[in-house]
């Protein structure tokens, strides 16, 4: 049995393998129904399903596993996928919410498509320089020393997981119960407060914000103090940097067009 155990070898990279993980890649070595498929079977297992209920299990370890395992390969995929879902289940919501529903305001076609489009590009562009203020500090106070390229694959294995998380839950919360979401968090009032979804909303933006503070303090080899900190930070910078920035984009953006005859008031 030891021999036998020995020689086995790794269905995700081929590596000799023993015991119930992978040392070479963290691959999940324990029996399964597609375990005699070998090395075959390893795109099943590397598919955006499969990642993400190994991920679901484990959020925070095997979120930063999948980020220093040389084997996987598919995170630019995992993030896409998980942004599609969210754009498929948000976005409807996100127009509706972009859009003046007061029947006295009168806005164009061309200037609800507009504000529409600048909508979704804020929220992208709030990501980014999340990701770039996170990389710049964790990077200068972590003990560790960790390439661009491997915090980006950690932030897009983040990405893909919480995106549909978020898309699914605003859809849920929003559109078949009418109530308040993690999004509207900011513009809500006093009675809004008394609706057990408000609740629920700021329980799962904790948590969700939690998650990615885990992540980093584990990538990152900090105490989970600093890696609070310096996420609390770089995650309030971005916050009103991408509000000015996207402000002024799209008071010229607007402003351009309408000049140029594309879009009218």
């Amino acid at each position: 049995m030891a021999g036998a155990a020995a020689a086995m070898a790794c269905g995700d990279c081929g590596a000799p393998a023993s015991g119930n993980f992978c040392s070479a890649c963290g691959a999940d070595l324990r029996a399964s129904s597609l375990s005699f498929l070998g090395q075959a079977a390893a795109p099943v297992r590397r598919s955006f399903p499969a990642v993400y209920l190994k991920i679901l299990r484990a959020p925070v370890r095997q979120t930063v596993a999948f980020a220093e395992d040389p084997a996987y390969r598919g995170y630019l995929s995992f993030a896409l996928a998980g942004i599609a879902i969210y754009c498929l289940f948000f976005v409807p919501i996100a127009v509706r919410m972009a859009v003046p529903v007061d029947g006295n305001t009168h806005v164009s076609e061309s200037m609800q498509t507009l504000m529409k489009a600048l909508s979704q590009t804020g929220v992208y562009v709030g990501m980014a320089i999340t990701f770039a203020l996170a990389y710049g500090m964790f990077r200068a106070f972590s003990p560790v020393r960790r390439s661009f390229a491997a915090y980006f694959k950690l932030y897009a294995i983040a990405i893909g997981f919480v995106a549909p998380i978020y898309g699914l839950y605003e859809a849920g919360v929003r559109a078949l119960f009418d109530g308040v979401g993690m999004s509207a968090l900011g513009l809500i009032t006093a009675s809004d407060w008394q609706r057990p979804s408000a609740i629920a909303s700021v329980a799962l933006s904790l948590l969700l914000w939690a998650y990615f503070v885990a992540i980093h303090r584990r990538f990152w080899s900090m105490s989970i103090w600093a890696a609070t900190g310096l996420y609390l930070v770089a995650s309030l910078v971005s916050n009103q940097v991408g509000y000015h920035l996207m402000w002024w984009v799209g008071f010229y953006t607007a402003r351009v067009l309408i000049n140029a005859g594309i879009v009218t008031l």
